[in-house]
């Protein structure tokens, strides 16, 4: 893609409604990503957990 293609193109600035969003977030809640994401949680809860201590940042 040259870059004058990518300036011809549109953007739209309107938000879509709220049954789109609240529709694309039903379909998201079903998604592998979003359960993968679930089945990560604990990892990261006891990660911070263990570093709660820590002084990572000098």
């Amino acid at each position: 893609m040259t870059t004058s293609q990518r300036t011809s193109r549109k953007i739209s600035l309107e938000m879509k409604s709220q049954g789109h969003y609240k529709k694309a977030a039903k379909s998201y809640r079903k998604s592998d990503q979003y359960i993968n994401m679930l089945n990560l949680y604990p990892i990261l809860q006891s990660t911070l957990i263990d570093c709660e201590d820590e002084n990572l940042v000098k």
